[in-house]
This record gives C-alpha cells, sequence and structure tokens, in this order.
C-alpha cells in the first residue's frame, strides 16, 4: 500500500509537496517527493516488501526512469529470477525495480506479465505510463491540463493542483442515482478528472494519449456456450487454487496478517485455509451494533470452531457519526442508494479502523460474490431487479447516455437468462472497481494498512471466470455451489455444515438495528428551508440525500461548483 501523486510535464515543488501530504495516511512509513527534469513526483510508502528504509520514489539508474507503484506485485520473484537469467542486473529488492526493468524490455507489454493488484506510474521526460490492474483493486486517477498529467491515488491529491478546480460531473451523478456508484469504468463524480481503467495501459506524450488493454474481462456464459471442466475436477482445481493462492498471499511479507470475518462462506473459507497454512491462530475481526447480530454470532461460532484469535467490535450510533466526516473525507464518492446498501461501506470503514490497531495486513472476501454468483437477487428475481433500476431511472431528468446504459444491461424483450448474465458482468467491472473495491481500499488507506481481497488474485479469479453459470448457480436456491463444495468436507467434520446453508447478510447488515436511528438524525439534521432551498432539486429527494451530499460537497467541491 503506498499514496502515489505526480505531475508530468512540470516542475512544482510546492505543489507536490502539497499533493503528497493528501495520501500521507496510506504510506505512513515515509513521505518523499523530487523534481526531475520537467516532472514533480510524490509518494507515501507502507513497507510491506523490499528495503523498510527505501523510498517509495524509484529511479533507476540504467534507464533513467522513474516507477511509482501502490500494491504488490505477487509474482515479483519469479519475475526477478527470469530477468536475471537473461543478464538484467539488480539493485534492490523492490518490486518497483522489477517493473522499470519488465518495462525496459517489454515496453507497454510490461503489465501483462504482473499477478497482483497495483496502480503505477512510470515517468519518462518525454512519456507517461499509467497502468491499474484487472479488476480495479488499486486506483489511479488523472486529469489532462493542456499538455500537463497530474495523477494521484485518490481525488483530493488532484485537487491540491493550483489549476484544478472540483466541478461536479452531472452524467456521473446521474449514474450514480440509477447504480448507487458511477457506472462507467473511466469517469469519476468531477468533471475533467477520469481513472485509468482496470486492466489497462493508458501512455501520455506530448501530443498524445494511447490507451492499451493488456486483459479484458471473460464474459459470463451458460455450460451451452463453452467447453469446461467436469463438475468434480473443476471442484478440485478450485479447492486447489484458493489453497495455492492463501499460500502465496499470506507468506508476501513478513507483516502481521488478518481476516475480516463474517461468518459466512467467503470468509469462513479464506480463515480455514489461512489456519491450516499457518499452523497457528490468525487474528480475525467482526464488527456488528449489537450482541444479537447474525453475522456476529455465526463469525463468533466459526472463529471458535477454527480456533482464531478474535477480536469483536460493537458500535452505536454515535461511533458511526463520530467517524462519518473522516469516512467521507476519504471515500470520495456519493453514498446512493440503487444496487447496494448504502451502510456497507461505512461498516467496513468502522471495523477497518479495529483493523488497522491490530495488523498490517488483512484479506477480505471482496470479488467472491461477483465471480460465484453470490448475490441472490440476480438470480430468484432480475426481473424484479430490472424494474427497480428502470424506477431510479424514471425518477431522474436522464439524459441519453444512462438510459442506454440501463437498456443494454436490460434489453428488451425481458430474458431471465440474460439480465443474469448481463449483471453477473456489470458486477464485475465497476460493481467491483467502483463500489465494493473503492471502500476496501480507502478505508485501508485511511488507516494506514494493507487489504487483500484473495479471491481476485489473478490465477484464483480468472479459473474461476472460466466456469459456466450453472456451476456457480445451478437453481434460483443455490449460489456459489463449487465454493461450497470445494470446502465441503472441512467445514462438516468441524461441525460447521451450517455455513453452507447461510444465507448471504453482507457488510450493511452489521448496521442493520441501528440504521433507523442512523436515518432518523440525518433527517433532523436538515431542516425544513434547508431541504425547500436544496440543490439539485431533481437528484436529493429526501432529507438524508442531502445530508449526506452535504458532507459530499463540503469535503470536495469548489465553493463555485456547479451545484
Amino acid at each position: 500500500m503506498c499514496g502515489l501523486v505526480g505531475i508530468w510535464n512540470q516542475q512544482d515543488a510546492e505543489a507536490v509537496a502539497k499533493m503528497v501530504q493528501c495520501v500521507a495516511s496510506r504510506g505512513p512509513d515515509g513521505i518523499d517527493w523530487v523534481v526531475s527534469d520537467n516532472n514533480s513526483l510524490g509518494a507515501s510508502r507502507l513497507a510491506i516488501v523490499g528495503e523498510p528504509d527505501a523510498s517509495a520514489i524509484f529511479c533507476d539508474p540504467v534507464n533513467g526512469i522513474y516507477v511509482l507503484l501502490n500494491g504488490e506485485i505477487y509474482n515479483a520473484d519469479d519475475l526477478r529470477n527470469q530477468l536475471t537469467a537473461q543478464g538484467i542486473v539488480f539493485h534492490s529488492g523492490l518490486e518497483s525495480e522489477v517493473i522499470a526493468k519488465l518495462y525496459q524490455v517489454h515496453g507497454l507489454d510490461f503489465a501483462k506479465l504482473l499477478k497482483g493488484m497495483f496502480a503505477i506510474a512510470i515517468v519518462e521526460r518525454d512519456r507517461l505510463a499509467l497502468a491499474r490492474d484487472k479488476f480495479g483493486i488499486k486506483p489511479m486517477y488523472y486529469i489532462e491540463l493542456g499538455e500537463r498529467v497530474v495523477f494521484s491515488s485518490e481525488i483530493k491529491a488532484l485537487l491540491e493542483h493550483p489549476d484544478v478546480s472540483a466541478q461536479l460531473d452531472i452524467s456521473s451523478l446521474q449514474e450514480s442515482m440509477v447504480f448507487g456508484y458511477v457506472y462507467s469504468e473511466d469517469k469519476t463524480l468531477f468533471e475533467g478528472i477520469r481513472q485509468i481503467e482496470p486492466g489497462t495501459v493508458a501512455e501520455f506524450t506530448a501530443d498524445n494519449r494511447y490507451i492499451r488493454r493488456f486483459w479484458e474481462l471473460p464474459k459470463a456464459r451458460y455450460q451451452v456456450e463453452r467447453e469446461v471442466l467436469p463438475y468434480c475436477d473443476a471442484v478440485a482445481h478450485l479447492r486447489e487454487v484458493i489453497i495455492e493462492t492463501m499460500d502465496l498471499l499470506l507468506h508476501h511479507g513478513n507483516d502481521s496478517k488478518g481476516i475480516y470475518l463474517s461468518g459466512g462462506l467467503d470468509s469462513t473459507v479464506l480463515t480455514l485455509v489461512a489456519k491450516n497454512i499457518l499452523g497457528y491462530p490468525v487474528t480475525t475481526f467482526t464488527l456488528a451494533d449489537h450482541t444479537g447480530n447474525p453475522d456476529f454470532l455465526a463469525a463468533k461460532e466459526v472463529a471458535g470452531k477454527i480456533g482464531t484469535h478474535h477480536i469483536e467490535r460493537i458500535v452505536t450510533v454515535q461511533d458511526y457519526f463520530d467517524v462519518l466526516e473522516h469516512f467521507m473525507h476519504h471515500y470520495e464518492a456519493l453514498l446512493l442508494g440503487g444496487v447496494f446498501d448504502i451502510q456497507g461501506a461505512p461498516a467496513f470503514h468502522l471495523l477497518s479502523q479495529t483493523v488497522s490497531e491490530h495488523v498490517r495486513v488483512a484479506f477480505s472476501g471482496e470479488g467472491a460474490d461477483e465471480l460465484f454468483g453470490g448475490y441472490y437477487w440476480i438470480h430468484t428475481h432480475p426481473l424484479g431487479f430490472s424494474d427497480r433500476i428502470r424506477g431510479y431511472l424514471e425518477s431522474i431528468p436522464a439524459q441519453g447516455a444512462v438510459r442506454r446504459m440501463v437498456n443494454e444491461l436490460f434489453p428488451f424483450p425481458e430474458n431471465e437468462k440474460v439480465y443474469q448474465r448481463n449483471l453477473l458482468d456489470a458486477l464485475m467491472k465497476t460493481g467491483l472497481s467502483n463500489c465494493h473495491l473503492q471502500s476496501v481500499d480507502r478505508s485501508s488507506g485511511a488507516f494506514g494498512f494493507e487489504i487483500r481481497p484473495a479471491y481476485l488474485y489473478d490465477d484464483l479469479a480468472e479459473f474461476a471466470l472460466r466456469l459456466p453459470i450453472e456451476y456457480k448457480v445451478p437453481d434460483v436456491h443455490t449460489t456459489k455451489m463449487i465454493l461450497r463444495d470445494a470446502f465441503r468436507p472441512e467445514l462438516e467434520h468441524l461441525g460447521l455444515d451450517w455455513v453452507l446453508n447461510r444465507k448471504k447478510q453482507g457488510m450493511p447488515s452489521a448496521l442493520a438495528n441501528i440504521s433507523g436511528q442512523i436515518q432518523e438524525r440525518m433527517e433532523s439534521a436538515v431542516s425544513d428551508r434547508a431541504f425547500s432551498e436544496r440543490p439539485l432539486k431533481e437528484y436529493l429527494h429526501t432529507k438524508t440525500d442531502v445530508y449526506l451530499f452535504n458532507l459530499f460537497r463540503n469535503n470536495f467541491l469548489s465553493e463555485t461548483a456547479n451545484v
């Protein structure tokens, strides 16, 4: 985990120093910035791999390029060995040096050789390359200012540049009102501020921007549409690749590690495998608003049966509001309805606060629901869900772009299988990168530790994406079937067979008992007059909407913003 900032094609030490302070919490082990040639670069570092006192700004003395890395390259050792065999000499144990040498040999194709979670900036005097991992686990934002490019791990750092003004992008707001997050892969809620799309490298020169996609997300398919492994072989291979993934990720770096444990299937599998690999109790973490919460009780029993060092946190309404401003400052997006419950991200933030006090690296289950079809509503009532999204669409003055998005996701005539498949694809894209993974990244960055979504490791995720839908969801009553079957024997042996049959609760359920009180407090904070005089009346329909928008506006938007 690191925070990256830069101004390509401009020397401005004062601006880059301000920018890097905005991402200081992402890298508590050191901050550095440099002005060289015609570029200004900065970074904060959380030292997990490599020399602990090294700068997060790596300069390759051979080819004179700078490399900034946020994230982890899990196959860095293999790549270093391959390059060494070709006669290339290394001078450090840093993963950023591996990237520099790969770029020297392969150019922009370097990114397709990497396995891991990453956002990378490679800076030369006459060109800039920005890359992002396949699923968008790590963020990279940028804005073009004529021949200059300003980039960063977080939007707030871009806003420190004197020539960047925070204006609301109305088309992105419309997408967010319908889906609950910015649906487009490259847009943000801010005019002119873009993000590098997952699985792409963008190269900038003085007169050109070139974007190369190094990985394409496979589309979900039914069994009749592709040749697949027999189910029993697929179950065995999935089990093997999950164990191999956890073994690799647990031993990548020597820092203390923990696991977000909800008592659901995904986190229970990670906990079970980690305990078996490490041979000693892993630390697990759970949060709820009362001790009778179903996930809280389930996690307690799982932790007891597997044998973990289990840390629990009970939160109150006051805890929620005490951290809400901090959460919004780091989340950099609006909390809205749509596909997911708005309380999931604040609940994750609250739990992350506790996790950061105990470990430097934690594992989460993000990606499992998307890979294995875990959202039951996709399969039980896709037509009803499409009606819900169309209802959101009709509640705002939608322009043609967002209407086309909805029509592409839910084309006429209505077809349950088409909608199911389209939803699986959509949630693997910005449902992950612009919603769940954004929450994970910001909360870990806010508290200065690292979260690894193990299910999104390249080999594991790519295998899961090749499986037919029937292996995951054979009928409307069963989700994630192949994941359940892969670890069924161990869970049954431990007396945790009930985990195999639990209905998904989700992070928002952690605050279910106090959510009504939260909403009441928000609504009471907005007077009738303030509500009647609210900006963006066509979008902000409730006092809760106004309360949350005001938090966002006060944190980010310029006084002259178009609201």
